[in-house]
């Protein structure tokens, strides 16, 4: 498909959303004639219209005239308006990861999979091929700092590729290397039952060729549960905790913004075997784990040690991970994605390597997500000395009484006093510069509009 026609038009409904304007983007490098539409206008929207590609604000029946295939996401409705024009018209649809699929087909690739930290090491994975000169391709689920965007055009042989498990559609995904970083009870929406979501993970393995290799992390409780039945594929295990693994981890010292830490390697990757150490910049032991799985990676690949070792210390990260915004008075300002009680637990990890005095300002996201995993929320939550919760974003869903930001601060007040809620965002200004004078670390956290509300306080104490 993606060498025989090209010069066709496609349209992209929801182009704006992150994972659809990178797959645009990179058709249109390809030499597709690519438009889109999408209810707004975004960061994403206008990065694609200085590309020259044609984005409609509005989604109508007009918009798809002329196109020969329109291209949708999970996140569109079946009654959508030009999703029901391509059906009545018979314009092919393709859904994102049959498109990202496609893509993959042309090339050798590495699909990074996971409940948290897969951006970040599709990130790290791509950073090493790029320095190393191996002009690899990229589609990642956030924005990458040293691109400014969330995905790269290359003309080597490989792909690196953040895989969505959210609806079940990495299990699309062609590829020859996987990662696996952990495994939570996640997606119950779509999975119904963690059975069903353990089976996908146990297929998302299977799915390797006879040569292919996953690379898992064996700290995770339910991956390992997972790799105990799977005696068909090539599987590499890393770990900081389990000496068993075939590369463990160890010596993790963290130094400012900077963490050094050692790998062990006990059977030999292409020519690899023995102990290596690296410096990353960055920081939190979940952060090494990502790390070392990258290093894994390009060690299959067959990049080179020095390239590997120069890459990781001259990371720049992903856009919302763990971002340093600056600094207000004689407090550090971050904003971070966390938005399930494991990325809080890392991110409040990594904090506390800074700086002792944590203040968080913390947005939950989606009502069914808070529902299901309520009691791990306010665990977690409820050992932040100074905490924030905004009213929840709700991504579309409609309200669940019990899953609300009151209903969660009820619950953490039987814990913690010092727990307020927010209606006001003017209210959290005020409140923020009277206790940036104190020496903390001050981070506004969560996957929905937080981080608009970070970005205007920074700009208001510019």
């Amino acid at each position: 498909m993606i060498k025989k026609y090209k010069n066709i038009k496609i349209h992209f409904t929801g182009i704006g959303g992150i994972g659809m304007s990178g797959i645009a983007e990179l058709m249109h490098d390809l030499g597709y004639l690519v438009q889109g539409s999408d209810l707004k206008p975004s960061e994403n929207t206008k990065r694609l219209e200085k590309k020259g590609i044609k984005v409609f604000i509005g989604q109508k029946r007009k918009n798809i005239d002329t196109v020969k295939a329109v291209v949708f996401s999970s996140a569109i409705k079946k009654d959508n308006p030009e999703i029901r024009e391509s059906k009545k018209n018979k314009i092919p649809l393709i859904s994102r990861a049959d498109m990202l699929a496609e893509l993959m087909k042309t090339k050798k690739s590495i699909a990074i999979a996971g409940s948290h930290g897969k951006t970040t090491t599709t990130s790290l994975v791509g950073n090493i091929l790029d320095q190393a000169k191996f002009d690899p391709t990229i589609v990642n689920g956030g924005i990458i700092n040293s691109y400014s965007k969330n995905n790269r055009f290359g003309k080597g042989e490989w792909m690196v590729v953040e895989a969505d498990e959210s609806d079940g559609s990495f299990l699309k995904l062609p590829h020859q290397i996987s990662i696996i970083t952990n495994l939570d009870i996640e997606h119950l929406d779509f999975y119904k039952n963690k059975e069903k979501l353990f089976e996908a993970f146990e297929l998302f393995i299977q799915n390797l060729p006879f040569y292919g290799t996953a690379v898992v992390c064996l700290d995770d409780k339910n991956l390992k549960k997972i790799i105990k039945k799977t005696h068909t594929r090539n599987l590499i295990t890393y770990s900081i905790n389990d000496k068993l693994a075939d590369v463990y981890i160890d010596n993790i010292i963290y130094k400012q913004n900077i963490t050094k830490f050692r790998i062990n390697i006990k059977k030999k990757i292409y020519k690899y075997k023995g102990s290596y150490n690296y410096s990353i910049k960055t920081i939190g032991n979940h952060n090494v784990l990502n790390g070392c799985a990258s290093i894994i990676t390009a060690f299959l690949v067959g990049v080179k040690n020095q390239h590997i070792k120069q890459a990781l210390k001259n990371y720049i990260g992903v856009k919302r991970r763990f971002t340093y915004l600056g600094k207000v008075k004689n407090s550090l300002v971050y904003d971070d994605y966390a938005h399930h009680p494991t990325e809080i637990r890392a991110t409040l990890a990594a904090a506390k390597k800074i700086r002792k005095k944590i203040i968080v300002i913390f947005q939950p996201h989606r009502y069914s997500r808070t529902k299901v995993l309520i009691n791990e929320f306010v665990e977690v939550l409820s050992k932040i000395k100074e905490l924030y919760l905004l009213k929840t974003y709700s991504a579309g869903e409609k309200t669940i009484k019990k899953a609300t930001s009151e209903a969660l601060i009820k619950k953490i007040s039987k814990y913690k006093k010092n727990v307020k809620y927010i209606k006001n965002e003017n209210n959290l200004y005020e409140l923020l510069i009277n206790l940036s004078s104190q020496k903390s670390i001050i981070i506004f956290m969560g996957a929905g509009s937080i981080t608009r509300i970070a970005d205007e306080f920074m700009q208001k104490n510019d």
